[in-house]
């Protein structure tokens, strides 16, 4: 085995972990048969029926066919061991991954390209270039998922990222934003449509494609009864009518935090920075220490004043509204 300066470890001539400091982050091999496999995907040089996704040189076409693999190699496990962790990359090439509509469990996803802050080429980018669609939709449960420096793209009224329940994930460097094509705003960047446990967000980015008016209508919005133990951190979100918007169906919301997120305009002019609309004497979220430019900075609708902690707009500290 060599190691190189980088932390990557390569068995026999292929690279095939690291050694950094984020969840799931250790070495693997891809021939280990009681689990922790890595798949590769590249959609220029890979295929989903000839190559078995194991190497670079043999990579899946699409980042679906890996999740798939990754699911099959999880269920031949047996019961009390099928948490192990398993590994995706995705090279970032000129053109876009076909979109999600299942995620796989106890899995890192990593995208291996330029920063999923800008568009096109070169960036490992999930849903369509030139077609009003969503970037990942899916209903199912999701449970460890690790997510690090990949773009989901949608075009007009549709989701970049909208999953049902997650709970135990983290998102780092990725970003939420409209697809390349100016076909305006998608509906919302990241749409928890049910429950979200212990879900953290880190350096993550919600915005446009660099054109006018097509950021997203709403940066994160939270709709299900269980928001608990999450934050988000070191974000910036844009949008056109909220930054944030958690809904009134969002009832037991305990441990969760927003902290030093920069939310506000990007394009144009953001109404509501931070709209909670938690009621039932059940609103715990706190918000401290974000930058805000919106009209409305922070509209909390249940003891707005006790959970607004040293938030600041327009080079002032800001209270609830």
């Amino acid at each position: 085995m060599t190691t190189f300066g980088d932390g990557v470890f390569q068995y026999g001539g292929e690279a095939v972990g690291s050694a950094g400091n984020y969840p799931g982050d250790y070495s693997y091999r891809a021939d280990h048969t009681d689990g922790n496999k890595v798949f590769y995907v590249n959609n220029i040089t890979g295929s989903d029926t000839a190559n078995d996704g194991l190497s670079w040189r043999y990579p899946f076409a699409q980042v679906s066919k890996a999740i798939t693999a990754s699911e099959a190699a999880r269920a031949l496990l047996s019961t009390n061991n099928q948490d192990v962790r398993n590994r995706i990359y995705v090279q970032g090439t000129k053109t876009a991954y076909t979109k999600l509509t299942a995620l796989p469990l106890y899995c890192d996803i990593i995208g291996v390209g330029a920063t999923t802050r800008g568009t096109n080429e070169g960036v490992a980018r999930i849903g369509s270039d030139t077609v009003a669609e969503s970037g990942c939709v899916t209903a199912t449960t999701v449970r460890g998922l690790y997510v690090k420096n990949i773009q989901f793209q949608a075009g007009v009224d549709q989701y970049c990222f909208q999953v049902t329940n997650m709970f135990r994930s983290v998102f780092e460097d990725c970003s939420f934003m409209t697809n390349g094509v100016a076909t305006g705003n998608p509906a919302v960047g990241f749409r928890a449509a049910g429950s979200l446990g212990s879900v953290e967000m880190r350096r993550c980015f919600f915005g446009s494609s660099c054109s006018i008016d097509t950021e997203p209508d709403i940066g994160i919005k939270v709709e299900g009864i269980h928001f608990h133990n999450c934050l988000f951190e070191d974000n910036h979100i844009c949008g056109l009518t909220n930054g944030v918007w958690i809904t009134s169906a969002c009832t037991t919301n305990w441990g969760s935090m927003f902290k030093n997120n920069v939310v506000g305009d990007a394009s144009q002019t953001m109404a509501i920075g931070f709209n909670d609309d938690s009621t039932g004497g059940q609103a715990h979220i706190i918000y401290a220490g974000n930058y805000i430019k919106a009209t409305v900075a922070l509209d909390l609708e249940t003891d707005g004043a006790a959970r607004a902690i040293g938030n600041m707009a327009a080079n002032a500290f800001v209270a609830s509204s």
